[in-house]
């Protein structure tokens, strides 16, 4: 097992650094193991506030060592150009957590700004060679197991070898850090036939067809993706990214219309909750974000988690969980020892970052 080496942006996250704080003690509490913490706020943040006070001490009693580090450039609440704000803001949480990274190893989590994040990773930490478009990879809840959607959104436009590229990360990730042998891989289509799909589809199901060191398995459509047939599912990041958040926005309505329907009658109501109320609260995790914590971007020289900007204390802890699994796992260097091997490279090398 590696050292665990985190570095945690607190300074970015909407819920304020206390309660980054928290997440993280719980984090150390749940590992039950020494690792070295790196949280960089804000130079006029509190740390010695009952939060500190519960990280300290969740840090004594595993032996963990906590450093803060300072960030004084505040970004805007809207940023549009996150080559821009990279540039504009050399201090701000998100860049002085990255260049703190480059000297620690490890693995970084940021609850901040997905393209600056994205950024930040491209140009402190580069590809790794052989991966033109690094994916961000999202866990989707099916009826089995959790499936993994690769991209969620870091990339809009992918050509048909960058979704082979993403079959092959994929693959690493569901082995290395899930266990799951040789993992099943579908592309998101709309129709299971061979013939169906975009051309982008159509080629890229060309390329997965004739790879044999993957286990693909065809076309998955809109009505299959919560059967859990498949470990990874292929799509471009414009697309991954409506699904996810058609899915979050699903999963709250329903919860909305069936907490209406039960609450119009006291009687039915009482008996509901007695009846559901461990099922529905089990639905409720499998939905939860929080229970995940983050999502990797999988492809840059690092172990990368993006956190949701609103992550509480408990999406906070599953997240040092999941980014202390990539470390143990080695993701990144396995990664690029797939590439090497499969030689995925785009057709004209790695792309320059703009």
């Amino acid at each position: 097992m590696l050292e665990t080496t985190i570095v945690l942006d607190a300074a970015s996250a909407e819920k304020g650094v206390d309660e980054i704080m928290l997440g993280a003690a719980l984090g150390l509490r749940k590992l039950k193991r020494p690792i070295d913490l790196h949280l960089v706020v804000y130079d006029d943040s509190d740390t010695q506030s009952p939060a500190g006070n519960e990280l300290a001490s969740a840090a004594s009693a595993v032996g963990a060592s906590v450093t803060f580090h300072t960030a004084s450039d505040r970004l805007p609440d809207s940023i549009e150009s996150p080559v821009k704000a990279y540039r504009s803001y050399a201090n701000n949480p998100i860049n002085i957590a990255f260049q703190l990274y480059k000297k620690t190893g490890g693995a970084i989590i940021s609850p901040g700004n997905t393209g600056l994040v994205m950024t930040c990773a491209l140009f402190e930490l580069g590809r790794i060679p052989g991966i033109s478009r690094p994916p961000i990879a999202t866990p989707w809840p099916t009826r089995r197991k959790s499936m993994f959607i690769l991209d969620s959104g870091a990339n809009v436009d992918v050509r048909p070898v960058h979704l082979h590229q993403f079959a092959h990360i994929g693959r690493v990730y569901m082995s290395r850090v899930f266990k799951r042998e040789n993992p099943r891989i579908g592309l998101l289509s709309n129709g299971s036939e061979d013939y169906k799909g975009s051309q982008l589809v159509k080629e890229a199901h060309k390329l997965l067809s004739e790879d044999s060191a993957i286990n693909f398995v065809g076309h998955v459509e809109g009505q299959s993706l919560l059967d859990g047939n498949v470990d990874v599912l292929l799509c471009d990041g414009f697309l991954g990214n409506i699904l996810l958040k058609f899915a979050e926005g699903l999963a709250s309505t329903f919860g909305t219309l069936l907490k209406e329907e039960i609450t119009r009658n006291p009687f039915t109501a009482m008996a509901a909750w007695l009846f559901f109320r461990g099922s529905m609260a089990r639905f409720k995790r499998r939905f939860d974000y929080s229970e995940w914590g983050g999502a990797p971007l999988l492809g840059v020289k690092g172990n990368v988690v993006i956190c949701h900007g609103r992550s509480e204390a408990k999406a906070i802890m599953n997240s040092i969980l999941w980014a202390s699994r990539m470390v143990d796992e080695d993701v990144s260097r396995n990664i690029e020892a797939e590439v090497r091997r499969a030689n995925v490279l785009a057709e004209n090398g790695p792309e320059p970052t703009q």
